[in-house]
Protein backbone atom coordinates (compact mmCIF):
# COMPACT_ATOMS: atom_id res chain seq x y z
CA UNK A 1 0.00 0.00 0.00
CA UNK A 2 1.20 3.57 -0.45
CA UNK A 3 0.75 4.16 3.29
CA UNK A 4 3.47 1.49 3.82
CA UNK A 5 5.57 2.86 1.16
CA UNK A 6 5.45 5.70 3.12
CA UNK A 7 6.12 4.89 6.14
CA UNK A 8 9.07 2.84 4.78
CA UNK A 9 10.45 5.59 3.23
CA UNK A 10 10.08 7.92 6.32
CA UNK A 11 12.13 5.25 9.15
CA UNK A 12 14.16 3.84 6.47
CA UNK A 13 15.70 5.87 3.65
CA UNK A 14 15.19 9.05 5.40
CA UNK A 15 16.57 8.87 8.70
CA UNK A 16 17.36 11.51 11.09
CA UNK A 17 20.89 11.60 11.89
CA UNK A 18 21.63 10.82 15.42
CA UNK A 19 22.71 13.43 17.97
CA UNK A 20 22.46 15.90 14.84
CA UNK A 21 20.81 18.99 13.96
CA UNK A 22 21.32 17.81 10.37
CA UNK A 23 18.37 15.75 8.89
CA UNK A 24 17.28 14.30 5.78
CA UNK A 25 13.80 14.95 6.46
CA UNK A 26 11.39 18.46 6.98
CA UNK A 27 7.79 18.32 7.00
CA UNK A 28 7.48 21.67 5.30
CA UNK A 29 8.31 20.14 1.63
CA UNK A 30 7.22 17.14 -0.64
CA UNK A 31 8.60 13.95 -0.11
CA UNK A 32 9.69 14.08 -3.64
CA UNK A 33 11.73 16.85 -2.59
CA UNK A 34 13.25 14.97 0.60
CA UNK A 35 14.29 12.50 -1.76
CA UNK A 36 15.62 14.33 -4.12
CA UNK A 37 18.32 15.68 -1.26
CA UNK A 38 19.21 12.74 -0.42
CA UNK A 39 20.17 11.04 -3.84
CA UNK A 40 21.78 14.59 -4.14
CA UNK A 41 24.07 14.34 -1.30
CA UNK A 42 24.78 10.53 -2.12
CA UNK A 43 25.27 11.87 -5.34
CA UNK A 44 22.96 9.95 -6.92
CA UNK A 45 21.33 12.11 -8.78
CA UNK A 46 21.98 11.68 -12.79
CA UNK A 47 24.32 14.04 -13.43
CA UNK A 48 26.57 14.00 -16.57
CA UNK A 49 29.54 13.42 -14.99
CA UNK A 50 28.12 10.09 -12.52
CA UNK A 51 26.66 8.78 -16.08
CA UNK A 52 29.82 8.86 -17.76
CA UNK A 53 31.62 7.10 -14.69
CA UNK A 54 29.02 4.38 -15.04
CA UNK A 55 30.09 3.54 -18.79
CA UNK A 56 26.80 5.48 -20.12
CA UNK A 57 27.87 7.20 -23.57
CA UNK A 58 27.64 11.31 -23.63
CA UNK A 59 28.49 13.61 -26.41
CA UNK A 60 29.41 15.59 -23.54
CA UNK A 61 30.31 15.64 -19.50
CA UNK A 62 29.77 19.65 -19.12
CA UNK A 63 27.33 21.45 -17.68
CA UNK A 64 24.19 21.86 -20.13
CA UNK A 65 23.77 24.97 -18.84
CA UNK A 66 27.14 27.50 -18.59
CA UNK A 67 29.30 24.87 -20.58
CA UNK A 68 31.99 26.06 -18.12
CA UNK A 69 32.51 22.87 -16.02
CA UNK A 70 31.68 19.04 -15.81
CA UNK A 71 28.53 18.65 -14.79
CA UNK A 72 28.38 17.27 -11.13
CA UNK A 73 26.31 17.15 -8.20
CA UNK A 74 27.94 20.20 -6.60
CA UNK A 75 28.71 22.16 -10.22
CA UNK A 76 24.63 22.04 -11.45
CA UNK A 77 23.38 22.79 -7.59
CA UNK A 78 25.96 25.27 -6.17
CA UNK A 79 29.00 26.10 -8.93
CA UNK A 80 27.46 27.08 -11.96
CA UNK A 81 27.09 30.24 -12.80
CA UNK A 82 23.05 30.73 -13.05
CA UNK A 83 22.82 28.38 -9.61
CA UNK A 84 25.00 31.31 -8.18
CA UNK A 85 22.83 34.12 -8.92
CA UNK A 86 20.07 32.34 -8.09
CA UNK A 87 21.32 31.72 -4.21
CA UNK A 88 22.53 35.43 -4.53
CA UNK A 89 19.12 36.08 -4.85
CA UNK A 90 17.78 33.70 -1.80
CA UNK A 91 20.47 34.86 0.28
CA UNK A 92 19.62 38.29 -0.04
CA UNK A 93 15.75 37.99 0.16
CA UNK A 94 16.11 36.26 3.46
CA UNK A 95 18.92 38.87 4.90
CA UNK A 96 22.21 36.45 4.74
CA UNK A 97 25.20 37.78 3.49
CA UNK A 98 26.14 35.49 -0.17
CA UNK A 99 29.79 35.68 0.39
CA UNK A 100 30.52 32.56 1.71
CA UNK A 101 28.76 29.26 2.20
CA UNK A 102 29.22 25.59 1.81
CA UNK A 103 27.46 23.50 -0.31
CA UNK A 104 27.15 21.00 3.12
CA UNK A 105 25.47 23.73 4.36
CA UNK A 106 22.95 25.03 2.07
CA UNK A 107 22.17 20.69 1.95
CA UNK A 108 21.98 21.44 5.73
CA UNK A 109 20.10 24.18 5.97
CA UNK A 110 22.24 25.37 8.51
CA UNK A 111 23.88 28.33 6.73
CA UNK A 112 23.45 31.40 9.01
CA UNK A 113 21.87 31.96 11.99
CA UNK A 114 18.07 31.37 12.96
CA UNK A 115 17.36 31.40 16.19
CA UNK A 116 13.92 29.59 16.30
CA UNK A 117 13.37 25.92 15.32
CA UNK A 118 10.80 26.94 13.11
CA UNK A 119 12.51 29.33 11.12
CA UNK A 120 15.29 26.82 10.32
CA UNK A 121 12.92 24.66 9.15
CA UNK A 122 11.63 26.98 7.04
CA UNK A 123 15.27 28.13 5.86
CA UNK A 124 16.03 24.46 5.35
CA UNK A 125 12.75 24.34 3.06
CA UNK A 126 13.95 27.00 0.86
CA UNK A 127 16.93 25.60 0.03
CA UNK A 128 15.90 22.90 -0.72
CA UNK A 129 13.10 23.56 -2.98
CA UNK A 130 16.26 26.26 -4.57
CA UNK A 131 18.13 22.87 -5.75
CA UNK A 132 14.86 21.33 -6.65
CA UNK A 133 13.92 23.94 -9.37
CA UNK A 134 17.76 24.40 -10.24
CA UNK A 135 17.56 20.24 -11.04
CA UNK A 136 13.95 20.85 -12.71
CA UNK A 137 15.59 23.59 -14.84
CA UNK A 138 18.78 21.67 -15.80
CA UNK A 139 16.54 18.93 -16.95
CA UNK A 140 13.96 21.21 -19.19
CA UNK A 141 17.29 22.43 -21.04
CA UNK A 142 18.65 18.69 -21.31
CA UNK A 143 15.18 17.56 -22.32
CA UNK A 144 13.27 20.44 -23.92
CA UNK A 145 16.41 22.98 -24.62
CA UNK A 146 14.36 24.92 -22.65
CA UNK A 147 15.97 27.41 -20.24
CA UNK A 148 14.01 29.77 -17.41
CA UNK A 149 15.73 32.59 -16.89
CA UNK A 150 17.18 33.35 -13.26
CA UNK A 151 14.41 36.14 -12.21
CA UNK A 152 11.34 33.79 -12.85
CA UNK A 153 13.58 30.68 -11.27
CA UNK A 154 13.93 32.84 -8.23
CA UNK A 155 10.02 33.87 -8.25
CA UNK A 156 9.52 29.74 -8.09
CA UNK A 157 11.03 29.15 -5.50
CA UNK A 158 9.56 31.99 -3.74
CA UNK A 159 5.78 30.89 -5.15
CA UNK A 160 6.40 27.12 -4.20
CA UNK A 161 8.14 27.68 -1.08
CA UNK A 162 5.30 29.83 0.42
CA UNK A 163 2.85 27.53 -0.85
CA UNK A 164 4.65 24.50 0.44
CA UNK A 165 5.58 25.96 4.10
CA UNK A 166 2.02 27.76 4.50
CA UNK A 167 0.28 24.10 3.47
CA UNK A 168 2.70 22.33 6.08
CA UNK A 169 3.29 24.99 9.14
CA UNK A 170 1.17 24.27 11.41
CA UNK A 171 0.06 26.88 14.08
CA UNK A 172 2.23 29.70 12.03
CA UNK A 173 -0.05 31.43 9.50
CA UNK A 174 1.85 33.66 6.80
CA UNK A 175 1.13 36.20 5.06
CA UNK A 176 2.38 36.67 1.36
CA UNK A 177 3.73 40.11 1.26
CA UNK A 178 5.67 39.18 3.79
CA UNK A 179 6.95 36.23 2.59
CA UNK A 180 7.74 38.37 -0.55
CA UNK A 181 9.41 40.73 1.35
CA UNK A 182 11.73 38.68 3.44
CA UNK A 183 10.62 35.61 5.50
Amino acid sequence: MVKDCSVLVDKVILPRAVNSIESLRNGLVPKKVEVFIWRARLGRIPVRFELDKRGIDLNSVRCPICDGDIETVEHILFSCQMAKDIWAKVLKWWGYNSALFGYEDIFNGTFGYVAHDHKRNQWQAVCWVVCYIIWKNRNAKVFKNKLETVPSLFSEVQVLSYDWISRRCKGHIMDWLQWFSQP
